[in-house]
This record gives structure tokens, sequence and C-alpha cells, in this order.
């Protein structure tokens, strides 16, 4: 006799979610919804006068900034392998993984540094610094001199760092944080859905 309540109750509870009726009557639901906000602090300064790179030495990691150059004299040099090694262990493997997925080759990066790099000076511009990571900003301005038309406007690159055993290191644990994608724009807010229902 009690196997077969235990074998009722179980038909009954493994139906519940497939029907997906209550057995109850209810009012008609009303729709609420609860905000979680959250804030993230940061500091923004600019160097002056900017900070000139030459992208053809080898900098020290030991600061901020001795990282940002040697990332910027591996993309000029266009050394791929030296520039995935400057990355935390952490993110290279998640790069890797990426670009085997979207069939990505070191060419594509590549290609992209050569043509960033052509007729153009590298400094850098602003640091932004928020918990352990610092961001650097470097601006690639037109070289003295170099005609163009239309004329070529200053780019920019942005380097996530952090301190990993005295070194400093790019990283993409900030890949989708809102300091990295909207520093520009303080105070902003930026909303999303976690649950519609």
């Amino acid at each position: 006799m009690m196997s077969k309540f235990v074998g009722l109750l179980g038909m009954l509870v493994a139906c519940l979610p497939v029907c997906g009726q209550s057995l109850y009557k209810t009012s008609a639901p009303e729709k609420q919804k609860v905000v979680e906000e959250l804030t993230y602090y940061y500091e923004v300064s600019s160097y002056t006068p900017a900070v000139p790179v030459d992208v053809t030495k080898t900098a020290n990691p030991s600061t901020p900034e001795g990282a940002a150059m040697q990332l910027l004299e591996a993309m000029h040099s266009q050394d791929f392998d030296r520039w995935l090694r400057l990355w935390t262990p952490e993110s290279q493997e998640l790069m890797k993984s990426q670009y085997k997925k979207n069939g990505t080759s070191p060419e594509v990066f590549k290609n992209g540094w050569s043509k960033a790099f052509t007729g153009r000076t590298v400094a850098l511009t602003k640091k932004i610094e928020t918990g352990p990571y610092v961001i650097l900003v470097a601006t690639l301005s037109p070289a003295g001199g170099a005609a163009t038309t239309p004329p070529a406007q200053p780019g920019e690159m942005q380097f996530v760092l952090k301190q990993v055993n005295g070194a400093w290191m790019a990283t993409q644990e900030l890949a989708a944080d809102p300091v990295l994608n909207s520093w520009k724009e303080p105070n902003s807010v930026s909303r999303r859905v976690v649950r519609s229902k």
C-alpha cells in the first residue's frame, strides 16, 4: 500500500512542472519588481604631459605604464605570441578558446596592428584606477607632417592591467565591467533586466 502511495505521489510531483498549473485558485498575477543598485567608483587622471612611448623598446612591467608599453611594443613588432604571454594565464586561456571558436588567426591581429601604428606616434594620456585594476589609455596620433585626405584622426587603445606576483599584466577581467565601458560618462546609469518573470 505504501509503495503505491509513494508511486502516486511521485507521478503527481513529476506532473506539476510539466502541466504548469496550480492545484489551487489564485488571483490574477500582479507584476512587481525589485531593483538592485550597484555603484562602481573609479578615479581618472591625465598624464601631464602625455608620456611618449618608444614602441621599438621593451619596458619593465613593474609598473602599469611599463606593462602597457610592453604590450604596445609587442603589437608594433607584430609579435602575437609575445603579446599573448603578456596577459594573465586566465585571460590567455579565455582568449585562446575564443579565437579557436571564432576561427580568428594571429594574422588578423597583425594586420590591424600594422595599420594602427603606421605613420603614428604613441603616448599614454589617461589613467583610470578602480579597485585592483588600472586602465591606461594610449593615444595614437598622426606623425608630424603626415598629410592624408581626409585628415587622420587620433586613435585610442585601452589596456586593463592588474598586478600578478609583483608584475603588471593585461587582463580580461573587466571585459563586461561598467567602468571600462562607461568611464568617459561619469554618473551614467546602465540597466538590464535579469529576469522577466
